[in-house]
């Protein structure tokens, strides 16, 4: 019975004692600083009344994969390196007024400052809400709210580089085609200038319709012309003054029919229908580069709303805060575990070698 309470003093006594010199006296204190932050979008609403006015303009939805790579970020080198460009921070976590087991090695390596950074720092992720919670542990309140405070503005410059990038990225592949449209539309009219300085002609399509109505007025005189000369004709003789005028005013408004008639069918000098058919073309051309140029301005406006709808923040819902009482090391809650833990592994290891002595005696 001695040799058992005397293995069970050594086993679970000298551990236990270990840990009460350790966590009664020599343990620094860590102030645990925490805040509680989320990556949201903005969205229009619907626009209402009363609190569901205020909750649905603007609406802010999930970030999702964003608080991911928060939460990577945040555990990253580069926050580490970050984090030691602003503040003191491996001065003070290998400080040697804290514990030696508690301290950072002063001649750290990367690695090694990165899983001791990681050790002090916990984020955590609700699955349901997509609310980060930062914990960070420091031998000092001020320091612990300070690094807390870095984090989350760290995080703030990433989400609004991401999303500013993303937001000029789409912005600028619509611009691109804003101004191609432009271009398209410029060069359509330098055409249409070219032609109409070429052929001294501004729109032959309206020209075209202000010769068919001159035909129409001449073989309107035309006619009644000849029903005059008729007329005329059966009362007086033909070589009669009148007669003379009336053949002469004939042969004038054939001439002029037959000219006017030489434009339109392109025997004239004129060759108004191979303008009218050159030019066409260019007018149809200017109008697909004017429907293009608008789809385009559509597109440009939808994208800019569209960016500014999916634009990411950085929301802030709970401050760091600034500890005022060391909430670790739990100390007594510490001495009872290792305890604990050495009165199991007592029990363990005493049935082990009682099972080995029974094997061995059999």
């Amino acid at each position: 019975m001695k040799a058992i309470l005397k293995t069970l003093g050594t086993v679970v006594g000298i551990p236990t004692l270990f840990a009460i010199l350790y966590y009664g006296f020599l343990a620094s204190d860590m102030y645990v600083s925490e805040a509680k932050v989320a990556v949201r979008s903005a969205k229009s609403g619907v626009s209402t009344n009363g609190l569901t006015a205020l909750l649905a303009s603007p609406v802010l939805s999930s970030g999702g994969q964003d608080s991911l790579v928060v939460m990577e970020y945040a555990s990253s080198l580069d926050m580490v390196e970050q984090l030691g460009n602003r503040v003191d921070f491996v001065d003070h976590y290998a400080s040697r007024d804290n514990d030696f087991l508690s301290r950072l090695r002063k001649n750290a390596t990367s690695d090694e400052v990165l899983r001791y950074y990681r050790d002090q720092v916990n984020i955590k992720r609700d699955i349901m809400s997509d609310v980060l919670t930062i914990k960070v542990r420091a031998f000092s309140p001020e320091m612990a709210q300070e690094i807390t405070s870095l984090i989350i503005e760290l995080n703030e410059e990433l989400v609004n580089t991401l999303s500013n990038r993303m937001e000029d990225d789409a912005i600028l592949s619509a611009r691109t085609e804003v101004d191609r449209a432009v271009q398209h539309l410029r060069k359509t009219a330098q055409d249409i200038n070219r032609f109409q300085s070429a052929n001294d002609s501004v729109s032959p399509k309206d020209e075209s319709i202000a010769l068919f109505g001159r035909l129409s007025v001449i073989e309107s005189r035309l006619s009644e012309t000849r029903a005059t000369l008729s007329e005329t004709m059966a009362y007086m003789r033909e070589d009669s003054a009148d007669v003379v005028v009336l053949k002469n005013r004939i042969i004038a408004l054939e001439r002029q029919l037959n000219l006017e008639k030489g434009r339109v069918t392109g025997s004239g000098n004129g060759d108004l229908g191979s303008l009218v058919e050159n030019f066409q073309p260019l007018v149809l051309e200017q109008e697909i580069a004017q429907q293009g140029y608008a789809a385009s301005l559509a597109s440009f406006e939808a994208a800019r709303i569209e960016a500014q709808r999916k634009k990411q923040y950085l929301i802030r819902f709970v401050e760091p805060s600034l500890p005022d009482a060391a909430s670790e090391p739990r100390r007594l809650i510490k001495i009872v575990t290792v305890m604990v833990y050495s009165f199991l592994a007592y029990l363990i290891f005493g049935l082990l070698w009682s099972a080995l002595k029974d094997h061995m005696g059999h």
